[in-house]
Parts: structure tokens; C-alpha cells; sequence
């Protein structure tokens, strides 16, 4: 009786250690600048600036020769998921083919020269997001946009939708804007 209650009390010791060393650490959204996303749903994987509220800044899209460029909701740094809520000034500066740039329906933000230096191969932008989209002056600086199209999803409200034509003619955007339902 005494070995069996010295065996499961050294059991009991060893198995409470276990425990203790291998606690588990849960991985926080930070702040973080110019760091490589690790994977995106869409294959591009941009850099951006992330923030301790878990959303993300994309900064730049990395050289490519691609004709349609799409922005994932979510990008992973460290680990960690972020929302994606706006692109920066030049993020799409290495895209030197591309024809159509798609944002995704998380997009809140289209900073100041978001668009510059973007090429002139661009005709489409495709705004996923049902809710305000807020377009930084100057977003369009030095892109020439007379044919470009910006198609703007049907689940945006009308008055969204307004506002955000308002602001692009206001950043610059020369070109059509119109609604569409989504996947067209």
C-alpha cells in the first residue's frame, strides 16, 4: 500500500509539471511596419503596416507581371490574422501589367496616391465593400483614369454608394462609375 501511494503521488507531481511547462501562449495582434504578409486567400502577398486592433494596411504589392490583382480580406503575419481595411500611397506601384485591381469587401480606406504610379495598362477597379468606403484626396494623383472603370458592388446602400462617388470625382477619378453585383 505505501509503494502504490508513493508511485501515484510522484505521478501526480510529475504529471502537475507537465502541465506547467508546457503552457501554451496566445498570439495578440501588434503593431507592426513593412512586414511580409505570410498568406493570403488570393496568392498576392502584400506588405503591409499591421495594428494592435488586428487590421492591416496594405503598403505594397510585390512586383508582378499579373493582369488581374486581388486583395484578400485577411492577411497573416506572424501567425496572427488581420483584416484588411485600407491600401497606402503607391501599393500598387510594381503591378506593371495589371488590367484589373480587385479590393476586398473589408476595404474602409483608399489612402492619399493609393493609385500613383499604378500602370497604365489599368481599366478596372473593383470595389467589393458594402459599407463606406472613405477615398483619401489625391488618390488618383498622376494616374490617368478618363478610361478606367470603378465598379462599385449592388449590397452598398444608395447612400454609401453616393458618397463614395462624390469622393472619387474628388480624389481625382475621371473615368465610369457604376454598380454591378458582385462576381461580374
Amino acid at each position: 500500500v505505501g509503494v502504490m501511494a508513493a508511485t501515484m503521488m510522484l505521478g501526480s507531481v510529475s504529471t502537475a509539471f507537465a502541465a506547467v511547462g508546457s503552457a501554451t501562449v496566445s498570439v495578440e495582434p501588434e503593431k507592426q511596419s513593412g512586414v511580409k504578409a505570410e498568406k493570403t486567400s488570393t496568392g498576392i502577398t502584400p506588405t503591409v503596416n499591421t495594428r494592435a486592433d488586428g487590421t492591416a494596411t496594405v503598403t505594397e504589392v510585390k512586383k508582378t507581371s499579373k493582369k488581374s490583382v486581388t486583395i484578400s480580406k485577411t492577411v497573416t503575419v506572424d501567425g496572427v490574422d488581420y483584416k484588411v481595411t485600407k491600401v497606402a500611397a503607391g501599393t500598387f506601384d510594381n503591378c506593371t501589367k495589371v488590367k484589373t485591381i480587385t479590393l476586398p469587401s473589408t476595404i474602409t480606406t483608399i489612402g492619399s496616391e493609393a493609385f500613383t504610379g499604378v500602370s497604365s495598362t489599368l481599366k478596372t477597379i473593383k470595389i467589393n465593400s458594402t459599407k463606406k468606403v472613405t477615398v483619401s484626396k489625391n488618390a488618383f494623383k498622376d494616374v490617368d483614369t478618363k478610361k478606367m472603370t470603378i465598379t462599385v458592388t449592388k449590397n452598398m446602400s444608395s447612400k454609401d454608394y453616393k458618397a463614395l462617388k462624390k469622393a472619387l470625382k474628388a480624389a481625382g477619378f475621371k473615368g465610369t462609375i457604376k454598380r454591378v453585383t458582385v462576381g461580374k
